[in-house]
């Protein structure tokens, strides 16, 4: 084939994109399991996702805690024996806390799949959390967060959460560097035998999975033997009604500012989600977003702005963060509120909504490129019990939202005067 590097090559419209659907089946014990079978190599990833993040704590720090550390040892073998075993097979085990889950994933030749999965099954199942572990891990995270709190977007966003759920929300709760001293071994027990058992989680399976690999994880996870008979109560907690508008938390010598605003909006469970995403990425959703253009390369207060829409199991947030010269932060904020004005009442242009359909229909295609990239696109909407069809529904509205549509959406949800602002450094 002749390539003619001087002949730009031609554009092509995204019209389709094949979005496979995962197949749900139950172990023997009734875990929901969802299977994404695909890929070329003999590579298989175990996502396992316990109702078990910080909304469920009754204590600070604990439920990241006893995530993280299910590798520091079992009843069976040490932190050091698991990590020596995971090399030899050249397997990993990732653990990752959030504010409602705790989540552990393997990855793994299909081919050492049989012994990768007894080191999964041993720290999932029996953690002893050892004493003399709990206190190393606990004396390196608390230097870590002693650090992290001299930077002041972690100060902007602890304080931007709380002015958003309120102090007492499991959302919106500081963590202070004394929690670190309060941990104890009996909070970690307790917590994992109430939240890590075989009612309280469900597993995707994402590679080359095929009947070998089902039947494998039956038979090591597929048992009664780590149920827990007790139910577990729902929990309900109460958003404060009236959130603190504008928060200031100075720290002088600092050259930049760290800036947040936002508000409560709707997760991914709302019919208006997918509207509500196209109107952030015209926002800030990409690098060439409106706030990009405006705030980065218009007036030059910073090398990165952007937006989110942030989608937790019980409420969803929208967020605009960066950080800006310590000396316009002031401006910055006045500048990101008039680009939100703007959405609420100036039409988009075509060309402009054009290039930003293209874009999402481009990252989302991104998105199912691969089966792990397929199983962290499903696992976000499996553990908030959304449909298959949800990326289906997306599709169709990035092809068809309209301007009108986009106008409307941001007068709904985007009011400018409605937005909390938090700023951590100098407010000039």
């Amino acid at each position: 084939m002749n390539l003619n590097r001087n002949q730009q090559p031609d554009y092509i419209n995204i019209e389709e994109i094949d979005i496979p659907s995962p197949k749900k089946i139950f172990l023997n014990n009734g875990i929901e399991t969802h299977i994404i079978n695909a890929g070329t190599q003999d590579i298989v990833k175990i996502d396992i996702s316990f109702n078990a993040g910080s909304w469920y704590q009754k204590k600070a720090l604990i439920a990241a805690v006893v995530n993280e550390m299910l590798t520091e040892g079992t009843t069976t073998q040490s932190s050091q024996q698991i990590s020596e075993k995971l090399d030899y097979f050249g397997a990993f085990i990732h653990a990752q806390p959030t504010k409602d889950f705790g989540e552990v994933s393997l990855y793994t030749l299909k081919k050492h799949l049989p012994e990768t999965i007894k080191i999964l099954e041993d720290i999932v199942k029996n953690p002893v959390f050892a004493e003399n572990e709990m206190q190393t891990f606990l004396s390196k995270r608390k230097q870590k967060f002693q650090i992290e709190l001299e930077k002041v977007t972690n100060i902007a966003r602890q304080e931007f959460n709380e002015q958003l759920f309120g102090k007492n929300h499991p959302y919106g709760i500081k963590t202070k560097i004394e929690d670190y001293e309060k941990v104890n071994q009996s909070d970690l027990t307790q917590f994992h035998d109430l939240y890590y058992n075989s009612k309280n989680c469900k597993i995707i399976l994402s590679g080359k999975v095929d009947s070998s690999v089902i039947e494998l994880v039956n038979n090591h996870f597929g048992s009664n033997d780590w149920s827990n008979k007790n139910k577990i109560a729902s929990i309900n907690k109460s958003i404060v009604k009236h959130p603190i508008i504008e928060s200031f938390i100075e720290k002088k010598n600092v050259t930049q500012s760290a800036i947040r605003l936002g508000k409560i909006v709707i997760n991914k469970n709302h019919p208006d989600f997918h509207k509500l995403n196209v109107v952030n990425t015209i926002l800030g959703g990409y690098f060439g977003s409106r706030l990009m253009k405006t705030i980065r390369e218009e007036k030059g207060y910073t090398y990165g702005i952007g937006s989110a829409l942030v989608s937790l199991k019980n409420v969803g947030f929208l967020v605009i963060l960066s950080e800006v010269g310590a000396d316009v932060s002031q401006n910055a904020i006045t500048d990101i509120i008039a680009e939100v004005k703007k959405l609420r009442e100036e039409k988009v242009d075509i060309d402009e909504l054009n290039l930003v359909k293209n874009y999402m229909l481009g990252d989302l295609l991104r998105s199912f490129d691969g089966p792990f990239e397929i199983s962290s696109s499903f696992k976000s909407i499996i553990e908030l019990d959304i449909e298959n069809d949800f990326y289906h529904k997306a599709l169709k509205c990035i092809k068809s939202i309209t301007a009108d549509e986009i106008i409307a959406i941001a007068n709904k949800y985007l009011h400018e005067d409605t937005l909390i602002k938090t700023i951590a450094g100098k407010y000039n």
